[in-house]
Parts: structure tokens; C-alpha cells; sequence
């Protein structure tokens, strides 16, 4: 026979030894212990009640400051919105402040009315280009400013006393 192998069973034969082992391989997996991968821990002590209670303090002290900083965040976000309500107000601000200003010295001066409402015309498209350019500047300058607030730097807007002027006035 040529299908014989070396301990005189049959190729066949062999094949099923190899699937037995493999599935006596699988059984010992499958029975094998798990262990879990180690895991360091503190030093496992019980927790005292004064512990319990200054866990739930930290944790609630923890919670509270977020909600006041979200509230403060909300806060600031309606500031600002108010405030670029606000400079919307500084074009037509300016074009009715000098549009009334010219209106009553044309009329005080008595121009006729086809001359004064020309010179009007002129006037007041100078007052909203002018407008326009005061409202961009404080826009600008207001988006710079978040921007350094945004970056949690301090701006001082007065004198700090330094320690020395302290000192000398303190004797």
C-alpha cells in the first residue's frame, strides 16, 4: 500500500488523528482559566463614611462651579450680542446726528430748497460713509479684544501700585 504512512495507518486515517488533536487543542483552549491582565490598584482600603462624604462634596463642588461657569458663558454671549446690537446703531447714529445739524444751519442760513436738499444729499452720503467707517473700526477693535480675552490674558486698564510705592506709603 502506498498510502500508508510510517506507523502503517492510512493517510485517511491519519488525517482524522490530526483533526482529533486539533479538536483536544481546542477543548484544553476552551478550559484553560481566564486571567485577567493585571491591573494595578490602590491599596485596596474600604472607604470610611468621612471619605463617602468628601468624595460626594468634591464631586458636587465640582458639578456646581461647572454650571456657574456655563452660566457666566451664557452671560458673556448675551453681552456681546447686545453690544454688536449696539454698534449697528453708530451708522444711522451719525448720519441723523449730522443730517439734522445741516438741515437747521441750511435753514437758519436760508439756502433755497432745491440748494439745500442737494447739499443735504451730499452731506448725509458723506455722514454714512463716515458711519460706516467709525462702525467698522469699533467692530474691529471689539473682535481684537475678544480675541485677547478668549486667550485668558489680563488686561489692565489702570495704574497697579507696585509693592516699593506700597511700601513708601506705608512708611
Amino acid at each position: 500500500m502506498a498510502d500508508d504512512t510510517r506507523d502503517g495507518r492510512s493517510e485517511e486515517y491519519s488525517y482524522g488523528s490530526e483533526d482529533a488533536n486539533a479538536r483536544r487543542g481546542e477543548r484544553a483552549e476552551a478550559d484553560r482559566q481566564i486571567v485577567p491582565p493585571h491591573i494595578e490598584v490602590e491599596a485596596a482600603h474600604p472607604k470610611t463614611v468621612r471619605e463617602r462624604e468628601e468624595e460626594k462634596l468634591r464631586r458636587l463642588a465640582e458639578l456646581e462651579e461647572e454650571q456657574r461657569r456655563k452660566k457666566e458663558e451664557e452671560e458673556r454671549q448675551k453681552e456681546l450680542k447686545l453690544r454688536r446690537k449696539k454698534r449697528r446703531l453708530i451708522t444711522p447714529g451719525v448720519v441723523l446726528v449730522v443730517g439734522a445739524i445741516a438741515s437747521i444751519t441750511m435753514f437758519i442760513m436760508k439756502f433755497s430748497n432745491r440748494k439745500m436738499l442737494t447739499w443735504l444729499l451730499i452731506i448725509l452720503i458723506i455722514a454714512w460713509i463716515a458711519g460706516s467707517l467709525i462702525q467698522y473700526m469699533f467692530e474691529r477693535f471689539a473682535i481684537e479684544n475678544d480675541e485677547v480675552s478668549d486667550e485668558g490674558e489680563v488686561i489692565n486698564k489702570g495704574l497697579v501700585e507696585t509693592e516699593e510705592v506700597k511700601a513708601e506709603d506705608n512708611g
